[in-house]
């Protein structure tokens, strides 16, 4: 499912309403039903929410999924909880990536105007916690006046086009905003790095600019690795 139909869904399930031109924004419907939630998961300790989460969307994979990736924050939980029930029938993985979307929507979206057209931009406790929650993530890490984060820009661009691809999650952070995050969580403290993560860790890496043949080759090798939860 491209983003667009999956957004014409959200659209048609009163989780999204228009706000005006190419602009969109969670429905009053939609915003009662995660506050709902978030009250029903404020009466669980942090340790059990994933436990909540699987009883409410009727999922008892999820509970696995959410404990095993470490993540009981209320907001995301609630609205994750709140679309899985408008929208049963998108993927898990489409069900993640729009629950980051719709909390944008609500509180602010992070920098996009360095991420290639087919990322996610995303802040960096979101870029932490979908590394965590997907198999296969390429990460794109990038600044401003940064000419050698222009030439990966525009490598990725002719890699992916404008959709991301259904079998790895794209993400862009724009690292001046979160540079004590990136450095803990996935020791990158330059621009451009670009990470590639397996089952919730970094599995390989470049720092710099690359060669485009070098991108695609990395990325075919993420994609033949075999998850190690799997084995």
């Amino acid at each position: 499912m491209s983003a667009i139909d999956a957004v014409d869904r959200l659209i048609e399930r009163d989780v999204f309403e228009a706000a005006g031109d190419d602009e969109l924004r969670p429905t009053e419907s939609f915003r009662a039903a995660v506050d709902r939630h978030r009250r029903t998961l404020t009466d669980r300790d942090a340790d059990e929410r994933s436990a909540a989460v699987a009883e409410l969307t009727d999922d008892p994979d999820v509970a696995d999924t959410f404990a095993a990736a470490d993540v009981s924050d209320l907001d995301f939980l609630a609205r994750y909880v709140a679309l899985r029930n408008r929208a049963a029938d998108l993927s898990a993985a489409q069900a993640l990536t729009l629950t980051v979307v719709i909390g944008q929507l609500e509180t602010g979206m992070p920098r996009s105007d360095g991420a290639p057209a087919a990322f996610l931009p995303v802040d960096g406790e979101d870029l932490v916690r979908l590394v965590r929650l997907h198999d296969r993530c390429v990460v794109y890490a990038w600044r401003e006046d940064c000419p050698p984060c222009e030439t990966i820009k525009a490598d990725f661009d002719d890699l992916f086009g404008a959709d991301p691809p259904g079998d790895l999650l794209l993400l862009a952070v724009y690292g001046p905003d979160c540079p004590r995050l990136l450095d803990r969580e996935f020791d990158a403290n330059a621009a451009p790095t670009m990470l590639f993560t397996l089952d919730g860790r970094v599995d390989s890496r470049f720092v710099g600019t690359p060669s485009a043949e070098g991108l695609e080759s990395e990325i075919e090798t993420l994609r033949d690795r075999t998850v190690p939860s799997a084995e």
